[in-house]
């Protein structure tokens, strides 16, 4: 789904738990709940956009800095794997429903995988994402990232991604840029799993 606002993309990823969030329902409660009270937190404040209508505002240096520099990295990273692939940031407006309650915005799509580009404004961060080359290491330096590139590539049905750090403060692209080829898991089902009790106790709010 192409849309032509940022408030209409906006509009449509506001009902949903979304793949850039999902990773506050993934955790584990101590309690046997089927959400952790991180979970359950986030239920409430999404509970909250719905009925009030207003939408949690995003700002900051570092938001900032990712907007400014994703195009370039994604220019380095097309440069680099000669991959046939489609930007989908700047203007463009994607998301791509999963179930009616979730969903994923690509930063950009080929034939057979999603790319995740991130940018760090904190160049220690982009230098720590070098630890990353699978799905294991990238759920171990970024579990959030790592939930959602997985439901980024069931909600596609692809079975790989790219997730992409970039920082052009450093001299070199093999500095500048790190590439790593992210596998999909099977873990559909505990991603639905999560998503069915954050509904269900949705619905009980609302």
């Amino acid at each position: 789904m192409i849309f032509k606002s940022e408030q209409e993309w906006l509009n449509a990823r506001q009902m949903r738990f979304t793949a850039s969030e999902i990773h506050k329902l993934m955790g584990k409660s101590r309690s046997g709940s089927p959400l952790s009270k991180t979970g359950e937190t986030f239920v409430y404040e999404k509970a909250a956009e719905i009925l009030t209508g207003l939408q949690k505002e995003t700002f900051g240096a570092a938001l900032d800095w990712g907007k400014q520099y994703e195009s370039m990295a994604f220019d380095k990273f097309k440069n680099v794997t000669f991959e046939e692939v489609e930007y989908y940031g700047g203007e463009t407006h994607v998301f791509i429903p999963y179930t009616d309650y979730s969903g994923y915005s690509p930063d950009a799509l080929g034939g057979d995988f999603i790319v995740e580009i991130k940018c760090p404004f904190n160049s220690g961060i982009h230098l720590k994402n070098f630890k990353i080359y699978d799905a294991d290491s990238l759920k171990e330096v970024h579990p959030d990232y790592y939930w959602q590139m997985q439901l980024g590539m069931i909600a596609t049905a692809n079975e790989k991604g790219y997730f992409v750090s970039y920082d052009p403060r450093f001299e070199g692209i093999n500095k500048q840029l790190h590439i790593a080829e992210i596998e999909r898991h099977d873990v559909e089902f505990e991603i639905k799993e999560k998503l069915d009790a954050a509904v269900e106790l949705l619905n009980t709010i609302v």
